[in-house]
């Protein structure tokens, strides 16, 4: 199961890279939008993305959490290989914008339920696995992207079509060998959490609302960085980049962050699980500390004279966001009783990608206007305000909201 989902999770960021790799090329072959207006198509996946996933959580506790994972499998595969059709804005931000954000929205709370229902001892390692296909996906597609845009004129549209024919054929493939699993039930009792009841649980726990915004405020700056970066060093260096290949912009802007980042999320989720029964509070310190590296190494990637050094920062940085993403799903865990699980993690990613969603048209109008070093150094800060947030979380409210953890399966 474990295995099946992570290589899904994999699949969907993969798609979502391909978009910020071939940013400059999508650009250059469909010419007319500005950069603020490429960046809304973006904004519209997180829009789409966010509003959609309460939604999401409630078929999970409702439905099947299988059949929930193929359904948003394949409309995300089907809608990323018709991204490779368009020919205007319009069609990005329709294809790529608003349905791959609807298909994808229905996938993170069946499967991070699921993963939490069968690994109590081992949660945020099995977390952090399924998490791990994030890296791989995105570094696996920037490199790829970069190398189809540098062979052809229109050689971006072959990474959608690629990606996306191997998302629906990995669809029929989950259909058939990821199993349904037993609904989450209550002790002694019937039935599942209703939307209202996660609702409810979520807010009533001031822990939940933090992490929630703490998220959001990753997510934001995280989004900055992932879709401009690829394009920043590209610039010319008298704009403050490198002037790179496509090809090299496109692996250099990920490749570092990522080992980086599988460093911090291997190390991080095992000294969480074996420190668990002794500090209640270590995957809460987890989400912190990986905020607090980020902000600065984020900041200062940017500004490095030469391009190891910004490698150097970038790699620092993805070390932050690894020990940030070891406790990702399992901090919030730490304050939802297991029958919310599914409905509260569409709660959560909802208020996180509303809260992240117009990053990236910001920073194209920021980087249009004035500059796209500027403008990622100064959406840094969104990671040193979210570390703000989960400290708070963490010595106002942690003790009083943790729950006790118990066997979920019916």
């Amino acid at each position: 199961m474990l295995g099946l989902l992570a290589f899904t999770y994999f699949l969907m960021h993969a798609t979502r890279q391909v978009f910020n790799a071939s940013f400059t090329d999508i650009k250059a072959s469909l010419p007319g939008p500005t950069d603020a207006q490429w960046g809304f198509t973006r904004t519209a996946f997180l829009f789409a993305y966010g509003l959609a996933v309460p939604l999401a959580g409630i078929a999970a506790d409702m439905l099947r959490r299988k059949w929930v994972v193929v359904v948003g499998a394949l409309l995300f595969s089907l809608s990323v290989f018709g991204t490779g059709y368009v020919d205007g804005f319009v069609g990005m931000l329709v294809m790529y914008g608003l349905f791959n954000g609807i298909g994808q929205c229905m996938i993170p709370a069946s499967a991070s339920s699921l993963i939490a229902q069968y690994h109590t001892e081992t949660r945020s390692t099995a977390l952090s696995i399924y998490q791990t296909g994030l890296y791989f996906g995105i570094i696996l597609a920037s490199a790829l992207a970069g190398w189809f845009s540098s062979i052809a004129a229109d050689g971006w549209r072959w990474g959608f079509w690629g990606f996306g024919a191997v998302g629906v054929a990995w669809t029929v493939a989950l259909m058939f060998l990821l199993r349904d699993t037993p609904p989450l039930v209550k002790k002694g009792g019937d039935e599942r959490a209703s939307f209202k009841d996660a609702a409810l649980a979520m807010v009533s726990k001031p822990t939940a609302l933090l992490l929630t915004f703490a998220f959001g405020m990753l997510v934001f700056g995280s989004n900055c960085f992932r879709t401009f970066l690829p394009h920043f060093m590209r610039q010319a260096q008298a704009d403050g980049g490198f002037a790179l290949s496509a090809s090299s912009a496109a692996l250099h802007s990920v490749i570092w962050f990522y080992i980086g980042s599988f460093i911090g999320i291997a190390s991080g989720a095992r000294l969480s699980d074996r420190l668990a029964h002794r500090f209640p509070a270590i995957r809460i310190n987890m989400l912190w500390i990986g905020l607090a590296v980020s902000a600065p190494a984020m900041a200062a990637m940017v500004y490095m004279p030469s391009l190891w050094l910004c490698c150097l920062m970038t790699f620092i940085f993805g070390i932050g966001g690894g020990l940030f993403d070891c406790s990702l799903y399992s901090g919030l865990f730490e304050v939802v009783a297991p029958r919310y699980r599914a409905a509260a993690m569409g709660v959560y990613l909802c208020g996180a990608f509303l809260i992240g969603c117009p990053a990236t048209a910001v920073l194209g109008y920021v980087g249009q206007h004035f500059s796209y070093q500027h403008g990622i150094a100064m959406f840094a800060g969104t990671y040193a305000v979210g570390a703000v947030a989960v400290l708070l979380a963490r010595f106002l409210f942690f003790r009083r909201d943790r729950v006790t953890d118990v066997d979920s399966r019916a």
